[in-house]
């Protein structure tokens, strides 16, 4: 167990440094995303308009979509937010660590032991996290092709460099 939790901190660092890179330092999410034409009116349609903070759907009705109406997918902060960049560096590096204990432990039950085949399993688990979790709103809430593939890329390179570091320090993953 003691190793488990070594190699899921190892892991954890290795997710928050890529994270770190492919966010700060590449430009590929920043490439996907878009910038609304007038903030200041969109943060006070929203303010008035989504008086607490949560998921907001537009249109909210299932029957008022169609071809011709505007529809959006939004987080929305009407009080805005504490941008503590440490302690959400903490928090996220504390994430990191927990998902790596799940995936190590998930992975602990494989009978590959050869290198290259622990990195391709952690490949596999990084394009499943991806799918899984960012797929759907490319399907249900129309989220950009690019946005997800670049999400999705993100997240296999990720658990890939995770593969190629836990697998040097432990064959075995006991």
């Amino acid at each position: 167990m003691k190793r488990k939790l070594l190699l899921s901190l190892l892991a954890g660092i290795v997710l928050f440094i890529w994270g770190f890179f492919s966010w700060a330092v590449l430009p590929w999410h920043a490439l996907v995303a878009n910038q609304f034409s007038d903030e200041a009116a969109i943060s006070i349609a929203l303010k008035a308009n989504a008086p607490q903070a949560g998921i907001y759907f537009l249109p909210f009705s299932e029957q008022d979509h169609g071809p011709n109406q505007v529809g959006a997918f939004a987080s929305v902060l009407p009080q805005g937010t504490d941008m503590n960049m440490g302690k959400m560096m903490a928090i996220g590096m504390l994430n990191n660590i927990i998902a790596a204990f799940l995936v190590i432990s998930l992975l602990s039950f494989s009978p590959l032991r050869a290198y290259g085949a622990r990195v391709g399993l952690y490949a596999l688990v990084g394009l499943c996290i991806g799918f899984i979790s960012h797929a759907p709103y490319w399907n249900w809430f129309g989220f950009a092709t690019e946005y997800v593939a670049v999400i999705i890329m993100d997240t296999i390179i990720g658990w890939t460099l995770v593969g190629l570091a836990v697998s040097k320090w432990n064959q075995t993953e006991a």
